[in-house]
């Protein structure tokens, strides 16, 4: 680990000889609207500079003296804020380059003449001041040159290219939400029929476990202060009477929760005796009633409660394996945040005192905007998801100037900060995915440069060594399902990469190393920790899919293979949704495979 201490600290110079930090007045920008945009150097001619004059466009100024002050302010901090996070962000990349070098002694020579101490066991801090942060950065990325792990040099020439063979996977689905809930037929809604009345209340016992297990069960963004700022208002029936986007909030998490905890956390239910018949009944009755509210709502005051029970709606959907509909819902939730402006960092200290004084009236600002922030990366989950199942462009991007996207995680791996970490390692994920999107499958070119394949493939490695070492024996339940879920991840995302130009060489070394990576993933998860593994089923059909390849292609491995569609199939088996996992057509076609190869010697094959 490498850090900048900035902030009061004096002026290291290679000299040795060191002074205090100098303050200088910023100045004022005088710049017209347009050149400041962009950061170009402006002439400042009136009543049009040189470089909107040249560029054929109107050219604008802010005489107004609080108006310009203001604005340079808030251009100035955003370019601070910018060049801080983009060296950050370099520096991550130094840290990896000597992050796996095993040589005992490190190789100083750059660092000679700096004030440079061992302040933390397990890194270097150098004292300076901003004003010369580039020369300590130049010193930096010389020491980690010096430093750099050498890698392995490639055996035999590279591809120029990877050419797709559609003949072999014509359709690759780009989603993790396969699930082995129950299909469409059903829990599907009948969406003629309107619900205008509140369903039949469940006993308050039932609500509290599926409030508890929300938070936990949302393996696409884990909201982070949900208990602390909703959970009692949610559980209070005087509140929910008097704001109806609670309302709407409530009636979408019970009608997303109940189908699933039916399924995979039946012990939710200790109390209540009710069949699967009358959970689905119920969890219809609780989406018409959302649905009906949602009507009544999303054009009024839009707010944080209504965007939030949006994204409940398409978990529903999800869970009720009615996919047509997802898109839909996702894109009201994200217009929403777009009207909300909860992709602008300076809106977010506004969102959470206009909803301080209307809806959460107890609760702590920091709270409020902590909520807003998760909304926004919960968005930006679902959006990579539903966009991908459907082949859809994405709505929610987080590359302009305006979002929060550098603020909003701290990859901690505190104990305490279960879900923060969570949160960061799914945003690594979600971003590698919508990169292999972009670059294998949003044109039709059946060719795909291969330095592009390489450059998401330095994305994986650099993902892997973000993730915790498995397994934790120490962390709860909840925290080690999460680390397997990334584990597993990162393996289908290289599956996922490759899995579209098989059967060349390179793309099949990767998908197989993948296949038999998630085989061992899924047995020490099942056996070790649970079987909630559901939000990776397309991981284990894509492991599946690679294995079968073998099978069907008798290749040198094809035992091997057999015996990791076994286990595959046996972990399914284990299951609660067992029976309808074999329904599934994918299971149907590893069992048999197995049967074919007389491999009969595992429970649910017969």
């Amino acid at each position: 680990m490498m850090t900048l201490a900035t902030e009061g600290a004096l002026v290291a110079y290679s000299d040795g000889s060191k002074k205090k930090p100098v303050k200088r007045r910023a100045r004022m920008a005088l710049s017209c609207q347009r050149c400041r945009r962009h950061r170009s150097k402006c002439s400042r001619g009136r009543p049009q500079c040189e470089q909107c004059l040249t560029a054929g466009v109107a050219c604008e100024y802010l005489d107004a003296p609080g108006d310009l002050e203001s604005t340079a302010l808030r251009d100035r901090f955003a370019g601070l804020e910018d060049q801080i996070h983009t060296l950050l962000g370099e520096f991550d990349i130094i840290e990896a380059l000597v992050r796996d070098n095993k040589q005992p002694n490190l190789c100083t020579k750059a660092l000679t003449g700096w004030d440079i101490h061992q302040k933390y066991p397990s890194g270097l801090a150098i004292d300076t001041h901003l004003q010369h942060v580039q020369d300590i950065y130049k010193c930096l990325i010389q020491f980690a040159l010096d430093n750099e792990a050498k890698q392995p040099a490639p055996v035999g020439p590279q591809p120029a290219w990877l050419r797709r063979n559609n003949a072999i996977f014509p359709t690759i689905r780009l989603s993790h939400f396969t699930s082995l809930q129950p299909d469409s037929t059903i829990l599907a809604m009948a969406d003629d029929i309107e619900i205008t009345q509140p369903p039949p209340p469940l006993p308050q016992t039932i609500v509290k476990n599926l409030l508890h297990l929300y938070k936990t069960c949302l393996l696409h963004g884990a909201v982070q202060p949900f208990n602390v700022l909703l959970q009692d208002m949610l559980l209070d029936q005087q509140v929910l009477d008097a704001t109806p986007s609670l309302q709407l909030l409530y009636a979408s998490i019970l009608c997303h929760m109940l189908p699933h905890a039916y399924c995979w956390h039946r012990e939710a239910f200790a109390s209540l005796h009710i069949s699967e018949a009358e959970c689905v009944s119920l969890a219809q009755q609780y989406y018409g009633w959302a649905k009906h509210l949602l009507s009544t709502l999303y054009f009024e005051t839009q707010n944080l409660a209504t965007c939030h029970a949006i994204c409940n709606l398409v978990l529903y959907h999800m869970e009720s394996g009615n996919t047509s509909v997802i898109y839909i819902y996702s894109g009201m939730a994200v217009r929403m945040a777009l009207s909300l402006q909860l992709y602008r960092e300076e809106a977010l200290d506004g969102i959470a005192q206009s909803h301080h004084q209307t809806i959460f009236k107890n609760a702590n600002i920091r709270y409020i905007k902590g909520y807003a922030r998760s909304l926004l990366w919960f968005l930006y989950f679902l959006d990579t998801a539903t966009s991908h199942f459907h082949n859809k462009p994405y709505e929610v991007h987080l590359n302009n100037g305006d979002t929060s996207t550098t603020t909003a995680f701290n990859p901690s791996l505190s104990q305490d900060d279960r879900q923060a970490l969570f949160q960061w390692l799914e945003f690594q994920a979600c971003q590698i995915t919508r990169d292999i999107r972009r670059t294998c499958f949003a044109n039709d070119a059946e060719e795909t440069p291969y330095r592009e394949i390489e450059r998401i493939e330095r994305s994986l490695i650099s993902f892997r060594a973000s993730l915790p070492t498995l397994p934790m024996k120490q962390a709860s339940v909840w925290s080690t399902r999460c680390l397997y879920m990334h584990w597993i991840r990162y393996h289908g995302q290289w599956i996922l990469l490759h899995q579209t130009y098989l059967p060349t060489p390179l793309s099949l070394q990767r998908c197989t190393t993948a296949a038999f990576a998630l085989v061992q993933l899924f047995n020490n998860w099942i056996i070790d920790i649970d079987c909630y593994f559901r939000p990776c089923i397309h991981e284990l059909k894509q492991a599946c899919d690679i294995l079968l390849y073998h099978v069907d292609n008798n290749t040198e491995v094809k035992l091997k293979a057999l015996d990791g569609l076994a286990q595959l199939i046996q972990v399914i088996m284990l299951t609660p949704v067992s029976e309808i996992a074999k329904k599934r057509p994918f299971v149907r076609r590893v069992q048999e495979a197995l049967q074919a190869n007389d491999w009969n010697n595992i429970p649910g094959c017969s």
